[in-house]
């Protein structure tokens, strides 16, 4: 608290935070802040002014390594080599975006480097095996996983809040080229169906002896998270939409507008994401037009109350009926 009453204000002091000696000292205080759990406004205004607004961040979260670890720079991520202290960071600056979206101009090498990151998170979960709660999950690669993807969904919605942009500032433009758009849909079509479409799935199942075979969410949260970021990202920018149209994410996308108990709020991300995707876009307003109810699944909750699901033979739509 002292090394930051002292230097606000003060570029230069800060600048001296960031060089040969102050670096580690830096380090020391996120280690001692993980350590710790602790959290309060000095700790965010010091990160915020280091991270976001000096560029420091990669440097950092570099040096948070563990002993033995590449300094090269180059991210080379391993099960074994995420350490909780990277986890903490990620969390207190994803807090810090949260708060102030709208307020700080954020870098392009930041976002870069923020999806360099889930990039290869994203290829080593595979392996991990832990047990579903909310972030933070205990398990470091997860956390990271979770909190990359919070950071990107508000950067992707900081076009939207009316910030002039400057040079150098990121746009999901500059993005896009990198892969963010066909990651997600990958992480996304990987995923076991919501709640509400698996438990329609199972009557099938049962029905049929037919069977499928997904991945569970890595924490709570973690699908309503990837279809906030596409959300954002398909936000009036018609290129995207176009790009989800032609990687076929229209139906995928809306397969998430249903009530999910693994991932609250599923229902809310997912309506407004379908409501960006279609927003001035004559192409894929005309897909979901053209889609057509196949038939129709009941699930146990709308049997036990006597009713079930019929589809209308004219006008196709689904209605439900008594049981008697």
């Amino acid at each position: 608290m002292v090394i930051y009453t002292c230097c606000d204000g003060s570029n230069e002091l800060f600048g001296k935070l960031w060089g040969d000696q102050g670096l580690p000292i830096l380090v020391e205080i996120v280690w001692t802040a993980s350590a710790v759990g602790f959290g309060e406004d000095w700790l965010k205004l010091l990160l915020s002014k280091i991270c976001l607004e000096e560029h420091q961040f990669p440097q950092l979260f570099s040096r948070l390594y563990p002993v033995g670890a590449p300094e090269d720079g180059v991210l080379n991520f391993r099960n074994d080599v995420f350490v909780s202290e990277q986890a903490f960071l990620l969390s207190i600056v994803s807090e810090i975006l949260s708060e102030r979206i709208g307020e700080i101009t954020i870098s392009h090498d930041f976002a870069m480097f923020v999806f360099g990151i889930l990039k290869q998170v994203a290829g080593a979960v595979d392996c991990v095996s832990t047990e579903q709660r909310d972030l933070p999950t205990g398990s470091n690669i997860v956390d990271i996983l979770g909190y990359s993807l919070t950071i990107l969904r508000d950067l992707c919605a900081h076009d939207s809040v009316g910030v002039s942009k400057v040079d150098g500032s990121v746009d999901v433009d500059s993005l896009q080229p990198s892969g963010l758009l066909e990651l997600l849909l990958c992480l996304l079509r990987d995923l076991e169906p919501p709640t509400t479409i698996r438990k329609a799935m199972k009557q099938s199942e049962d029905q049929n002896g037919t069977t499928y075979s997904s991945k569970r969410c890595l924490y709570k949260g973690f699908r309503r998270d990837l279809v906030a970021v596409i959300g954002n990202c398909v936000y009036r920018r018609k290129h995207v939409q176009d790009e989800m149209r032609e990687r076929n994410g229209i139906l995928l996308l809306l397969q998430q507008c249903v009530i999910d108990e693994d991932n609250p709020f599923m229902r809310e991300w997912g309506i407004w994401a379908v409501r960006n995707l279609l927003e001035g876009n004559a192409e894929n307003q005309l897909v979901v037009a053209d889609l057509e109810v196949q038939g129709s699944v009941d699930i146990p909750e709308i049997t036990s109350l006597g009713l079930k699901v019929e589809v209308d033979q004219k006008t196709r739509h689904a209605k439900l009926v008594n049981l008697s």
